[in-house]
């Protein structure tokens, strides 16, 4: 399927205004996408100052199920704050979307994220994989017609 960054751009900014960078993850990311795959948009946004330092806070997270075209759009993003804690707490979602060459918004915010990004890359980030190929495993294990797509996600 080929993605038109243009328009899942407009209409993830129509759906979360202040977004500072918004990414293609999911499938189409990983390269196996299908013809009935949604599109998974994930980023990070700054909530409004009063929320920030007020009394009332903004939600962490946001999420929105979309539309485009009869295409079904998941769009997730995290406050800045929060992302940026999940980069530093060996995240692997989180380094899959900053480093994500299917950029929607925010190129130039990603270019000065990417090399922070970078420095959290360590030896703690094996054992989110590792979390993540056991749970893979213990799908496919459940599954009783095995599907190749939960294969190629481990």
């Amino acid at each position: 399927m080929n993605l038109d960054l243009n328009a899942l751009g407009a209409l993830a900014n129509a759906h979360l205004p202040g977004a500072l960078f918004i990414t293609v993850s999911g499938s189409h990311l990983y390269g196996f996408s299908s013809a009935d795959s949604d599109i998974d948009l994930r980023g990070a946004f700054l909530a409004p100052l009063d929320n920030v330092v007020g009394l009332i806070p903004a939600p962490e997270t946001v999420e929105r199920e979309l539309d485009l075209g009869g295409v079904e759009v998941e769009l997730v993003a995290h406050e800045a704050a929060k992302y940026l804690r999940l980069l530093g707490r060996n995240n692997g979602y989180s380094l899959e979307q900053v480093f994500s060459p299917l950029v929607v918004y925010g190129a130039d915010v990603l270019a000065r994220l990417r090399p922070l990004a970078a420095k959290c890359i360590t030896r703690g980030c094996y054992g989110h994989y590792r979390g993540f190929i056991q749970s893979q495993r213990k799908l496919l294990d459940k599954e009783a017609v095995k599907k190749a797509k939960t294969l190629l996600y481990a």
